[in-house]
């Protein structure tokens, strides 16, 4: 199977169709489509199926996108370059784009206070690639959700807090006053990080359990801070899984959706490895003092499990 033509499912199915597919990806809509067929021809089980004009993607194409996400990981770990000289003054942290800005002052407040040598080096990428890294070596922790039927091996996992995402407009949003996620079947959003490529993603989720197209997703950005500028100048929606990522904005300028459907929630969870989960324990105990004690203090930080 061509590690590429799963890629390109993934466009397809992140970006909605062949065209955008193609052009997200830098490649012409002939190869998107010879790509599909492809992929087709080894299953028996329809990939699309055509609903109106639009080409809508099955369980099993959703199954094959999240396991060929996990696949190029693996590979990618596999093929990295060596791994670099442990420094036990340097802390290599891997984050979701929310885990840092909930967790980055308790994590360094943990590892770095009272001594003045040591660094946190925080990095942010997809789950899936992060979990590839911390087994291969290159992260001595993870925060991160835990993906769905990820095989942590040699891994130490445990759930830190919960989180419950909404969707979020500016108040005078067309949209401001919809109620269901099909009310916004022609909505473009705004995404953090390119989550096709991560094994958790909220809003295609989402949609794909009530039998939705795929949303049209217009926008990726860096991070939640860049993200909720973004929705505060344009007729973007975005999901939010937490009010403190709002703090950069004024308070009700962006305004929460008030949709029957709720989104998935999910769990951030502290990932280590097995045979560093002596020499880590003091860190993830601190990490977790501070998390409750900035739970305690602030009521929009999620609540420590």
């Amino acid at each position: 199977m061509n590690l590429r033509h799963l890629q390109y499912l993934r466009l397809v199915i992140e970006q909605g169709s062949f065209a955008a597919a193609a052009q997200a990806g830098g490649v012409t809509q002939p190869a998107i489509s010879h790509g599909m067929r492809q992929l087709q021809q080894q299953f028996a089980e329809p990939l699309f199926v055509r609903t109106g004009r639009q080409q809508r993607p099955t369980e099993a194409a959703l199954r094959l996108a999240r396991e060929g996400a996990l696949l190029e990981q693996q590979v990618h770990a596999l093929t990295a370059s060596r791994k670099a000289a442990v420094r036990r003054d340097v802390l290599r942290a891997g984050m979701t784009p929310s885990a840092a800005l909930v967790c980055g002052p308790a994590l360094y407040s943990a590892w770095c206070g009272g001594h003045p040598h040591r660094r946190l080096d925080m990095r942010s990428e997809d789950e899936g690639r992060m979990l590839a890294e911390l087994q291969a070596g290159h992260l001595d922790l993870v925060l991160a959700p835990r993906p769905r039927g990820f095989l942590a091996a040699g891994l130490a996992c445990e759930p830190l807090y919960r989180l419950a995402p909404l969707a979020y407009v500016r108040r005078a949003h067309p949209l401001v006053a919809a109620q269901s996620l099909a009310e916004l079947g022609l909505a473009q959003w705004a995404i953090v990080g390119p989550s096709v490529r991560g094994p958790v993603n909220v809003l295609r989720e989402a949609f794909a359990v009530r039998r939705l197209a795929p949303p049209r997703v217009a926008a990726s950005c860096p991070d939640f801070s860049s993200l909720v500028q973004l929705l505060t100048q344009s007729d973007l929606i975005g999901v939010i899984p937490h009010p403190a990522l709002l703090s950069a904005v004024p308070a009700g300028q962006l305004v929460p959706l008030r949709l029957r459907e709720s989104l998935p929630t999910y769990e951030m969870h502290l990932f280590t490895p097995v045979r560093m989960r002596r020499a880590a324990a003091p860190v993830v105990a601190g990490l977790k003092q501070a998390l409750a004690s900035s739970s305690a203090q602030d009521p929009h930080q999620p609540a420590m499990r």
